[in-house]
């Protein structure tokens, strides 16, 4: 007699699967399911690769003025450095409010140990800066004099407007890009082709360069209100865009 012994749900499940891989290998190993060429993408963009750049500027008269003041301080005690500092600074804070169109602002406050060789604390000094910002062309350049009773002075920037800026700089981008292209062409047309494609374009504002005058306010600068503000130059800048790119030109 024979006996029979049915297959496992283990046995059954391995054989199905072992037979689904022999069927799916051929396929998967098919041409059609292989990956493209590696050169693929090179091809495409085969050709002589020229890099070129052009410049757009423009000259404008700087209409602000950044002047920076310093309050300083020196004690036998760091408590008695800031109480001088804080009391100075008021005091020209004051004397700015009645010049309310003057942008006025305070920064870099430190206190620091003067030492002995013996590195004991011999005294104490104190600063603190005072950063005000006004228009180049007007009078309120007065307000100096009066600050320097309490502040000295330590340098003087002239710039031009974050809102003038801005729109020139974006009409100077415009030019720069119609120029960019304009020079593209000319450049294809000078290698004696017509298909060409701009394959990157890399656009570049260079930090204008701006007229500082390092001038000096002696005790002549404090004087009555009634006096003449001192005689100062704003000059000008030069904004700059600069457009750099890379052109393929076909075989």
């Amino acid at each position: 007699m024979l006996y029979f012994t049915p297959p496992s749900t283990k046995q059954i499940f391995t054989q199905l699967t072992l037979w689904l891989i022999c069927i799916t290998t051929p396929v998967l190993a098919s041409q059609d399911f292989l990956p493209p060429p590696p050169h693929t993408s090179e091809t495409a963009l085969m050709g002589n690769k020229v890099y070129f750049s052009i410049s757009e500027s423009q000259e404008m008269d700087n209409d602000i003025s950044v002047v920076t003041l310093n309050a300083s301080a020196q004690a036998r005690s760091a408590k008695v450095v800031m109480e001088k500092i804080n009391q100075k600074m008021q005091t020209a804070l004051s004397i700015l409010k009645k010049y309310p169109v003057i942008d006025a602002k305070t920064a870099q406050y430190q206190v620091h140990p003067i030492y002995q060789k013996d590195r004991v604390i011999r005294h104490w000094n104190g600063s603190q800066s005072l950063v005000i910002t006004l228009d180049a062309e007007s009078k309120q350049f007065q307000v100096l004099a009066a600050l320097q009773e309490q502040l000295v002075y330590q340098s003087m920037q002239f710039k031009v407007s974050t809102e003038k800026k801005q729109k020139v700089m974006q009409q100077l981008t415009l030019n720069a890009l119609q120029t960019f292209q304009k020079q593209a062409k000319l450049i294809a047309n000078e290698f004696g082709t017509v298909e060409f494609k701009i394959l990157e374009t890399r656009i570049n504002s260079p930090f204008p360069s701006f007229n500082t005058q390092k001038m000096n306010f002696g005790n002549r600068m404090v004087m009555a209100e009634s006096m003449a503000a001192p005689a100062m130059k704003a000059g000008k800048s030069t904004l700059n865009v600069n457009v750099s790119g890379v052109l393929l030109l076909s075989y």
